[in-house]
């Protein structure tokens, strides 16, 4: 599963299997968007549409060198 935190938020995005992304901001509250940002479900309304994007979006093929949601998540 690809996961990044939001650099301004602190929100957490997490793809899941179907292609949905579960975010959860920084206070818990969580919700269920598409790729595109729109909301599907859950208490939270909100998010950044061109995280959705980069994260939830048509992807590379597997094994093509390059690109960076495929490296590893850094360690804070």
């Amino acid at each position: 599963m690809r996961t990044r935190v939001h650099p301004l938020s602190g929100a957490k995005y997490d793809v899941r299997e179907d292609g949905l992304l579960d975010i959860t901001d920084k206070h818990g509250v969580a919700g269920v968007f598409d790729a595109e940002g729109r909301w599907v479900s859950g208490e939270l309304r909100h998010c950044d549409p061109q995280l959705c994007g980069w994260l939830a979006g048509p992807q590379l093929p597997p094994g093509v060198p390059g690109n960076p949601k495929d490296f590893p998540v850094p360690v804070e």
